[in-house]
């Protein structure tokens, strides 16, 4: 599931919690950009990869509950 531009900046600006995690995605996400651009990996760097990839899945994973906890409080307003 994706999180729509309009309740990712919601939330960035409504939710500590969710704007740390927000940072650190987009840091992660430089990181491997940059990597990306390097052409060539070292197996020390392909494996450094693997590992940032996956703690940027468990933020996504963790900005997805903050999401559906605040669609929920949303439902339960209207």
């Amino acid at each position: 599931m994706q999180l729509t531009q309009q309740v990712r900046e919601f939330l960035a600006k409504n939710d500590e919690e969710f704007r740390r995690l927000y940072q650190k995605h987009q840091e992660y996400e430089q990181e491997l950009d940059a990597l990306a651009k390097k052409g060539f990996l070292s197996s020390e760097e392909e494996l450094y990869v693997a590992q940032v990839k996956k703690k940027k899945l468990t933020l996504k994973d963790q900005m997805l509950v903050i999401s559906k906890k605040y669609e929920k409080q949303i439902e339960g307003m209207a």
